[in-house]
């Protein structure tokens, strides 16, 4: 027991709980009520990034736990500071990263009534979290604090939310850290594996559909092999590239895209649809199905919920390493198969050639994906942006790794790609980190090359400059109402210390961004695309 004179308050008691739970970060946007938070950060381990901006500190959380697998905290002040967080805490539960949100609030005499800036921040955050709670009394704290981490990471992970009243920041306290226990493994039941077995047998064309939940465990590898031994082809989720390497035999690339695409036709050949790590954010669970005539052999750390479109018959839910583990051994290697063969000639050739000149200034999509392609390194991330690019970016960009490329696909907010890229870079070891933006997309968050700069990020943004929302304007044919104009991109660089290059030919791209692997500050890149060049949207045919 700690002696009366040895108190801290309950903010610092808050930061050392998180702390004790293995919480390294935290980014956010300081405020009135929150001052004794962030000076109880200030005096721990924990390390404060200042953001320009609420959202962007969520999206930097947010990244941070893809790559890491475990939870920084978000930070705002109430009321404006606190909906500003929103769209970040609900990327993140959506996509299932591990997140802490963290806000002030008023004093707890103020709550519930007619108050300045007091809205209930713990209704507020309950649909786009796993908890929201308002910490009342400071006991509680080393208890909610230890749950919310857990739920953060465990089964599908998401985010938390929680509220800390500036009255009770700063009441003295002699309650100390409580570190929950680790999760128990879980393994899949002896019947479930004999069923799961048998109707693996029975199927002539299975069909590999690797999702997210695959890389968030790490198991990238037993796929694969699972694969090669069942000789089944596999189909990734845009947020599951790189599960199979470029040009692996096994590999019909990634579906997604909003309209009908090549690759979809696989569920239309298949006879059984093995889904590992799939979550139905990422794909709608009736294509994959093909309105539910294909019967569904789920690996899941959670059972999926019941769904018409989703005919699951039979289940391994558990760990996916041991679910994966289990399966290999119970089945017997298939010889090659034959079936899939012609459809992946067809989506290899239409991801192949050129549609843009050397010398031309507009780039076709494809062409810039090309060249992003050929120019990434294993060691490199990819962050993409949300919008008409993402769709490029998703279907002809080829990861060299599994995680490799992150692209949010759940919620689909716009504004992750810069921010984001920062805590990529302040996390990775080697390589370098590439944003891919569209304009409209890069000017969500446009005040984070000033946090970049700062923290000296040696990140390469590439912006493809159309002047628009080109996906709504694929939409809406003939409508250029959406259409808008850009700052002087150079000037915008310079102005924030950022190194800037012009892509004025085809030619220069792949260069640029080779020179801009060397370059140890912010680069950012400008290159106009022509989306027209190969048919708006992403070919389906």
């Amino acid at each position: 027991m700690k002696d009366v004179t040895d108190t801290q308050t309950a903010a610092e008691l808050l930061v050392g709980c998180l702390e004790a739970n293995g919480v390294t970060c935290a980014f956010g946007v300081p405020g009135e009520e929150t001052t004794d938070l962030i000076a109880a950060i200030d005096k721990s381990g924990i390390r404060f990034v200042l953001c320009r901006h609420e959202q962007s500190a969520a999206f930097m959380a947010s990244v941070h736990g893809r790559l890491t697998g475990n939870p920084a905290i978000c930070l705002s002040t109430l009321g404006p500071g606190a909906t500003n967080l929103v769209t970040g805490v609900a990327d993140a539960m959506l996509d299932h990263v591990p997140l802490i949100a963290i806000t002030g609030q008023g004093a707890r005499s103020r709550l519930g009534r007619e108050s300045h800036q007091i809205i209930d921040l713990e209704a507020l955050f309950a649909p786009v979290t796993k908890l929201s709670r308002t910490l009342m009394v400071a006991d509680e704290i080393p208890q909610v604090v230890a749950e919310a981490v857990r739920l953060s990471k465990i089964n599908k992970p998401g985010a938390v939310h929680l509220s800390l009243p500036e009255d009770l920041a700063e009441m003295p306290t002699h309650a100390e850290p409580f570190v929950a226990p680790p999760p128990a493994e879980v393994r899949p039941a002896a019947d479930a594996v004999i069923r799961s077995a048998r109707l693996l047998a029975n199927a002539k064309r299975p069909l590999i559909v690797a999702g997210h939940g695959i890389i968030r465990a790490g198991v990238a590898d037993r796929v694969r092999a699972l694969a090669e031994s069942l000789s089944a082809p596999v189909v990734t989720t845009f947020m599951a590239k790189g599960v199979l390497s470029p040009g692996h035999p096994l590999s019909l690339h990634s579906v997604g895209q909003p309209e009908r695409e090549l690759a979809s036709e696989a569920f239309d050949l298949s006879d059984l649809i093995i889904a590992i790590g799939f979550d139905p954010v990422e794909y709608p669970v009736s294509n994959v199905s093909v309105g539910g005539k294909t019967p569904v052999l789920e690996i899941s750390d959670v059972a999926s919920t019941v769904d018409v479109d989703w005919p699951v018959k039979a289940a391994l839910t558990g760990g996916l390493t041991h679910c994966i583990d289990v399966l290999t051994k119970a089945t017997a290697k298939r010889p090659a198969q034959r079936w899939f063969k012609d459809l992946q000639r067809r989506i290899d050739a239409s991801l192949a050639g050129e549609s843009t000149a050397m010398d031309a200034a507009s780039i076709a999509p494809s062409d810039i994906c090309r060249a992003i392609s050929e120019t990434l390194r294993e060691s490199d991330i990819l962050l993409s942006g949300v919008g008409l690019h993402k769709l490029w970016v998703a279907r002809n960009v080829q990861a060299r790794r599994a995680g490799q490329i992150i692209i949010p696909n759940g919620l689909a907010g716009m504004g992750l790609a810069l921010p984001g890229a920062i805590e990529a870079a302040r996390l990775l070891d080697e390589g370098r980190v590439i944003a891919v933006c569209g304009d409209g997309d890069f000017l969500m968050n446009v005040q984070e090359m000033e946090t970049a700069a700062r923290l000296c990020a040696p990140v390469t943004v590439l912006i493809w400059e159309d002047g628009g929302y080109g996906l709504i304007d694929e939409k809406q044919p003939g409508s250029r109402a959406f259409s808008f104009g850009n700052p002087d991109w150079e000037s915008l660089a310079r102005s924030f210390g950022w190194v800037y290059h012009d892509i004025q030919s085809h030619g220069r791209l792949a260069p640029a961004l080779l020179a801009a692997a060397d370059v140890a500050v912010p680069t950012l890149l400008r290159v106009s695309v022509d989306y027209s060049a190969d048919g708006g949207m992403p070919s389906v045919t």
